[in-house]
């Protein structure tokens, strides 16, 4: 009988914690999201060549809206799907200043625009592409 109790009590504590994390909404994952990130890893671009650059990129999320810096000009969208892993966001529009350097923010405007995935650490915000190279990697600010 103590077997039998046992099992129930295991088999309704996994089915409970199993339930509450199919029962997330996009808000719950636009929460784990919100604030102001800082880029602190771009893909093909050094960190070397990264911190010595004068503006730092960034992305600023506010509910389903988002804005930032890409190192020279500013880009804004809006996220149209976030789930437990997916990220999808509308085109992206940009101011189109000309910049000394360009190469941070062109790279990083084409990584934005083709993420496909997420994680999301309490400091460490990190987008993928479709293939699942990290592309982007944001610390919180």
């Amino acid at each position: 009988m103590k077997k039998l109790l046992l099992l129930l009590c295991t088999f309704l504590m996994i089915s409970c914690g199993s339930n509450s994390e199919n029962k997330k909404t996009k808000s719950d994952f636009l929460n784990s999201v919100q604030g102001t990130w800082t880029v602190s890893e771009i893909k093909d671009i050094t960190k070397e060549t990264l911190s010595n650059h004068r503006k730092t990129p960034f992305i600023k999320i506010e509910g389903e809206k988002i804005s930032g810096n890409n190192g020279c000009n500013n880009y804004f969208s809006s996220i149209l799907n976030i789930d437990k892993k997916s990220l999808e966001f509308s085109h992206f529009g940009e101011t189109r200043m000309m910049c000394p350097d360009m190469k941070i923010s062109n790279t990083f405007g084409k990584s934005i625009s083709k993420i496909e995935t997420y994680t999301v650490d309490k400091e460490t915000l990190t987008f993928f592409n479709a293939e699942g190279e990290k592309v982007l990697i944001f610390t919180k600010r």
